[in-house]
């Protein structure tokens, strides 16, 4: 067994202990071996899954433009890998703002066993910080719309907002509780004041 062969599995043991704060240093360490330019065809399997679980730890950060860079520089041959083009049809689809079908693609995608608790965990993260972004830009908002952010069906976006303790009414329209009080709003900086008029615009946008 080559070098190459044996190095790929770390990463997969990083996923299936749930040691996802690992796994960006890892993929990107094995990022440097020459297979990862010029893979074999023996190399391309164990490559592609590489390559697609670099993609999906970049999307579990937040790292958009970090991934879009990785997807430029991988070789062509993995970027063919199924695995790797279903993680990249996620990564524009979060490029793109459109959150639902991000959530479409991870879903629904056929994923390699080994990928498939970091793919559950970029879920979860995901939904996560949609749902922190919901509760700074709104004070109600329907629970249409949040099923329709989120990729759920409305019993699961409503069982979501019980989860956090936000009021659902019997009109559909959800109170979410924001994380910071209105003092603390305040006293936020102005970077942190950019981000929540972005989310605000990302959110809206996502209505039409």
């Amino acid at each position: 067994m080559s070098e190459a062969d044996s190095v790929p599995p770390e990463v997969f043991q990083l996923i299936a202990a749930g040691r996802f704060s690992e796994l960006r240093a890892a993929c990107e360490e094995l990022e440097l071996s020459p297979s990862f330019n010029e893979p074999t065809a023996e190399q391309v399997d164990q490559d592609g899954l590489r390559c697609a679980a670099h993609l999906l730890t970049y999307l579990l950060e937040g790292q958009l433009d970090a991934a879009r860079f990785l997807w430029k520089r991988t070789a062509l041959p993995l970027q063919q890998h199924a695995q790797a083009q279903a993680a990249h049809r996620v990564l524009q689809a979060r490029w793109r703002r459109q959150y639902a079908e991000s959530f479409a693609q991870l879903t629904a995608g056929l994923w390699d066993a080994r990928l498939q608790p970091l793919v559950a965990e970029v879920i979860r993260r995901s939904r996560e910080e949609l749902m922190e972004k919901v509760a700074m830009a709104y004070k109600v908002v329907s629970l249409s719309h949040l099923s329709q952010l989120l990729g759920l069906d409305a019993s699961n976006a409503k069982a979501a907002c019980e989860s956090r303790h936000w009021a659902v009414d019997g009109d559909g329209n959800v109170s979410p509780v924001p994380p910071k009080s209105g003092d603390d709003l305040i006293q936020m900086g102005e970077a942190q004041l950019q981000r929540l008029s972005e989310y605000v615009a990302q959110l809206e946008q996502c209505k039409s």
